[in-house]
């Protein structure tokens, strides 16, 4: 079943269960879009190195807003958008309350990502081609990914919070222009410009670093 028929189901029997397939269907990508707004890198177990209390404050704000405000949606747009729109609100809001432009970027060594993991790292960070994908089987190319990863991921968290959103709504996270838009409340064209720009941005600065090199 779709998020949209499950919420229905819920609406319909408010059943307690219902609302928490919800939560647990959404909690992984949720998590992946604020840390990566934040400037933070993870596998795909959710493990980090470092202080990571942010992420998971703002992350469970989300949750909480979700649970909470689940009678005021109407289902007249995707389940999914409405959990967007409340995921980019509560970071837009966490770097109005701090100031935080750029955030301080902490890095995940690649040594805790699983054996599927290092066979085959692709890097979803939306760089100048969309998605960078290296195959590696030793020490040194997991060493060149970790590099480049770091550098991408770096490059990402000086880009203007709207500028970093549309980008990793729409090659990250797999929304269209007019998906991104509706979460953001502008227009397609907007969003095709930020990504634009965002990805002119990126090219700039990783143009003197290959990691073939």
């Amino acid at each position: 079943m779709t998020d949209n028929e499950i919420f229905l189901q819920y609406r319909q029997s408010r059943e307690p269960a219902l609302l928490e397939e919800l939560v647990r269907r959404n909690f992984d990508r949720i998590y992946r879009f604020v840390a990566s707004m934040l400037g933070k890198q993870r596998d795909g177990k959710r493990k980090a190195v470092g202080k990571w209390d942010v992420v998971d404050d703002l992350v469970q704000d989300v949750l909480l807003n979700i649970v909470r405000g689940i009678d005021r949606f109407r289902g007249e747009s995707a389940f999914s958008t409405w959990i967007w729109r409340i995921a980019t609100n509560r970071v837009y809001r966490y770097f109005e309350e701090t100031k935080k432009f750029v955030p301080t970027l902490e890095t995940e060594q690649l040594e805790t990502m699983t054996d599927s993991a290092r066979g085959r790292f692709c890097l979803d960070s939306a760089s100048v081609s969309g998605r960078f994908c290296l195959d590696f089987a030793g020490n040194h190319n997991v060493a060149i990914a970790n590099e480049w990863n770091q550098r991408i991921t770096a490059a990402i968290a000086e880009l203007s919070p709207a500028l970093r959103a549309a980008l990793l709504l729409t090659t990250v996270e797999g929304l269209s222009p007019d998906q991104a838009a509706e979460v953001e409340g502008c227009t397609a064209a907007n969003i095709h410009w930020r990504v634009h720009k965002a990805r002119k941005i990126l090219k700039e600065k990783l143009k003197d670093y290959s990691p073939t090199n």
